[in-house]
Parts: structure tokens; sequence; C-alpha cells
């Protein structure tokens, strides 16, 4: 048992200087020049701000999807940890928008799931919300809203409750009701 101990602490050390590096170099790419004018490119976001933001926090273009899954991670720290079932959850959920294994997005998330990502990495996603729903529709804003509470719910109630009938923690549903707030705030005011 010893052997198997010192195998996973040795794997757990490989991952962890794995993710370091690839975190390394997302922050080189996101501050170079290029990296910079990518960002803006395929994403249209013309708020500066916005853009220092999502480099000093080393989130590429290519992993401005798991920005905007940042509620689920945020529902599942609520308890202060991230259960094995709510990263599955949100897993689940990553692969249904199409974030593979091997993609920055699923990087950024795993690395979110291990570490409460800080604040600044919430108001990145408020700014973002801000503006993509700009140029969205009233509808269209309304099945966001509705999509992302269905889908922190989803990882709320993952964690079972008594005799696993999918219960909502207080704190989880405190957490989701800020979160809804927060992107309601940055509904465009039409």
């Amino acid at each position: 048992m010893a052997r198997s101990s010192a195998s996973e602490l040795l794997q757990q050390k490989y991952f962890h200087d794995v993710e370091e590096m690839i975190a390394s170099r997302l922050h080189a790419e996101t501050e170079s020049d290029a990296g910079r004018r990518e960002l803006v490119r395929s994403t249209g976001i013309k708020d500066q701000r916005l853009i220092q933001e999502l480099v000093d926090l080393g989130i590429t273009s290519e992993g401005l999807i798991a920005l905007r899954l940042l509620p689920l991670v945020m529902v599942a720290w609520a308890e202060n940890r991230v259960d094995p079932k709510e990263h599955a959850s949100i897993m689940e959920i990553a692969g249904q928008v199409g974030i593979t294994d091997s993609s920055v997005a699923y990087i950024l998330l795993e690395r979110w799931l291990q570490h409460l990502p800080p604040a600044e990495t919430v108001d990145a996603w408020k700014r973002l919300m801000h503006e993509t729903t700009q140029t969205m529709s009233p509808q269209a804003c309304k099945k966001l809203i509705h999509r992302m509470e269905v889908q922190m719910t989803q990882v709320a109630k993952s964690t079972g409750g008594i005799f696993g009938l999918g219960k909502v923690s207080k704190k989880e549903q405190q957490m989701i009701d800020g979160l809804l707030v927060a992107l309601k705030n940055q509904l465009p005011q039409k």
C-alpha cells in the first residue's frame, strides 16, 4: 500500500507541475501582443479593461468558454470545497458545450475546481456577461439566464441530499441567487 501512496503522490506532483507549466504558458501567451490581438479578434470585446483583466488571469481566447462556466464552479465552492460529484457534473456540462479534456478551457476549469478562483475572476465574468449581452435580444438574455440557473442547480443537486434526493443547500442557493442577480445586473437596460 505504501508503494501505491508514493505512486499516487508522484502522479499528483507530475500533474501539478504540468498544470503550473501550462498556466505559465497561458499567462505568457495572453501577455504577448499577438495573444492580446487574438483575444480581441476572436471575442469582439472592445472593453480594454476587460481584455486586461483576462490577460491578468491568463485567460486566452481558447479558454474564454471556461469563464462562461465560472458560475458552476462558484456554486461547487459554495460550501468551501468541491465535492467529486460536483466536479463530475461541471465536467459533464463542459463536455456538452464542447470542452474537451485536451483543451485550454478544460485546464482552466480543472484549475478552478482545485483552487478557488480569485475574486478578479468573478469580476471578469461579470464584465464578460455585460459585454456579451449588449447585442443579445431580451429573449436570448432570458434563455441565457434560465440555462445558467438550470446548470447551477444541476451542480448543486449533484451531491444529493438526504437519501440522494438532490437537495440544494442554503449556501449553494445563496450563491445561485447572488450569481443570477449579478448576471441580471449586467444585462442591457432596454
